[in-house]
């Protein structure tokens, strides 16, 4: 893999595709699509596109489960030049539409419904807050003006060729990477065709990947972990991935056992519940041989179980949106279990790492606690149109991540937690002022704060603390209901804690979320919350 380094993400495709023509990409479901199949559609799209209007630079969000759709739409685009936008499949309107209007999406690609979201009904009513939507593409049935078949692109481009576009991987975005900021609005990391690519490459050193492997793909593809792990590297490394469109533990198994899959990618409550499971000597998964950990530190004692219990080989890394697509540090393959335990790895190849105190960004001593920074390749270009968190965020030349560190042993990380207030739900980021705000208005809350508490799968809950307006207290159950619809449903509170007062910092006026007597270890004592009935 001596050429990554001049590739543009157009071109990993082409050229796996002349190299092994012949052999499975992506399989997704009952459709297996050779790596010829799936440039052939790529081409096919990208020259439709191109009819239509599309151009190197134009923005185009892609709002879509796992699925072989997904994977011909960004390559397609990639060819183009086109910057991908991703976008939740879980998201409801109300959370996309930041995104869309934020990075002025020419273009949309979804499926016409998905559990229980109706994507065109959603961007219908978004219409009037995108401008710059002037195309809707639909996996599934699609008319009007402006609104094309998935289908029907693709088949009509097989007669023509896409135009030949000059990409500098170094310079041109391939993709904007939305994450979560402390102001509560999402953020639009900006990569790099090269970082990404790079990327993809990176994730291979943790499990020896290489072309003999076959993926499970269920980390969603929109994220940052799972855009660089399941839809790069398989492509780059000339694999063959196949794909679900949701985890379910016992699919899983079945995928596992039916294909022969040898690597599996997750975040710790995949494998918790995979481990938990009672079926689980029911299927053949002896053909899994490795796989990577990451989206929120592992429990310990986490990895030594799967290798014992599994016969997997897991190993740990670290990674975020803004160096994306999600990899910053990894622990190299066959390194012994007590580091693969205790550290989220070393910084990957030709990138910095410092530990600083968070006020003076002064470095700190090795075994020391403090802020990790970062800088390289793999450290985006800068949020989408917001200078101001750009300048916040990027310091000389140094990501500042908001994570708490140290460097250890041999220069191998530990991660300590998070400066920042946000929730890692199962390896989701989710912003408590987002949900505070469509609480505080509910007529049996006086006051609502969101904080995280102790879930031994998904890491942290989410627990809403209230203040019950008046004798008529509030229950979990109206909480969520009235939460659905506006949020995704990985946003929606596990638990409530009902109090009379919240503690306060000194002066009366902030509440006192952390530390001793703070809000999250009162909420997180058993005897005060209601819990979701699993």
């Amino acid at each position: 893999m001596n050429d990554f380094e001049s590739l543009s993400l157009g071109k990993v495709l082409e050229q796996s595709a002349a190299r092994v023509p012949d052999k499975i990409a992506v399989v997704d479901g009952e459709q297996r699509k050779t790596y010829q199949e799936l440039n052939a559609m790529a081409d096919a799209l990208a020259a439709s596109l191109s009819g239509i209007g599309f151009k190197k630079g134009d923005r185009a969000a892609i709002y879509m489960k796992n699925s072989l759709e997904l994977e011909i739409a960004f390559y397609a685009l990639q060819k183009l030049g086109v910057i991908t936008v991703w976008v939740n499949a879980l998201y409801r309107a109300g959370e996309a539409g930041f995104i869309l209007e934020n990075s002025e999406v020419k273009g949309v690609f979804i499926f016409d419904q998905w559990e229980d979201n109706q994507y065109p009904d959603d961007i219908l009513s978004l219409k009037g807050r995108l401008p710059h939507l002037e195309t809707v593409v639909i996996a599934g049935q699609g008319n009007g003006p402006g609104v094309y078949a998935f289908d029907d692109l693709v088949e009509t481009g097989m007669t023509k060729a896409p135009p030949a576009v000059e990409i500098n991987p170094r310079e041109d975005l391939a993709m904007l990477l939305y994450t979560s900021g402390t102001t509560g609005k999402p953020k639009g990391a900006m990569i790099s065709h090269h970082a990404a690519v790079r990327a993809g490459r990176e994730y291979s050193l943790g499990t020896n990947a290489g072309e003999d492997d076959i993926f499970i793909g269920f980390l969603p593809m929109s994220h940052s972990y799972g855009c660089g792990a399941i839809l790069i590297q398989p492509i780059l490394l000339r694999s063959t991935v196949v794909l679900m469109e949701k985890f379910e533990v016992e699919k899983a198994f079945e995928l596992i056992e039916r294909e022969k899959i040898t690597l599996q990618l997750g975040a710790p409550p995949h494998y918790i519940l995979e481990l938990n499971n009672p079926n689980r000597s029911n299927y053949d998964l002896s053909s899994l041989r490795a796989g990577l950990i990451a989206g929120m530190v592992a429990p310990e004692g986490l990895i030594a179980r799967v290798e014992k219990e599994m016969k997997v080989y897991l190993t740990s890394f670290w990674g975020a949106s803004e160096v994306g697509p999600g990899v910053g540090t990894m622990i190299p393959y066959q390194t012994p279990l007590e580091i693969r335990e205790q550290y989220i790895g070393r910084p990957v190849g030709d990138t910095r790492i410092r530990v600083v105190d968070p006020n003076t960004h002064e470095e700190v001593a090795d075994g020391k606690i403090g802020e990790l920074t970062l800088s390289g390749w793999h450290v985006m270009k800068g949020y989408w149109k917001n200078p101001e968190e750009t300048r916040r965020q990027i310091i000389d030349g140094w990501l500042f991540m908001g994570d708490l560190a140290s460097r250890e042993k041999d220069g191998y990380l530990k991660i300590y937690g998070r400066t920042k207030d946000l929730i890692n739900r199962g390896g989701y980021k989710i912003n408590p002022y987002e949900l505070e705000c469509i609480l505080v208005d509910h007529p049996k809350i006086e006051q609502v704060c969101i904080v995280a508490t102790p879930n031994p799968v998904l890491g942290e809950s989410i627990c809403a603390c209230v203040i019950p307006a008046g004798d008529d207290v509030v229950t979990l159950d109206e909480i969520r209901e009235v939460m659905k619809g506006r949020v995704a449903p990985h946003k929606l509170p596990d638990e409530l804690c009902l109090m009379e007062d919240f503690p306060k910092l000194s002066g009366g006026v902030k509440i006192k979320k952390f530390g001793s007597g703070g809000l999250a270890e009162l909420a997180g004592k058993d005897g005060k919350r209601q819990k979701l009935r699993q």
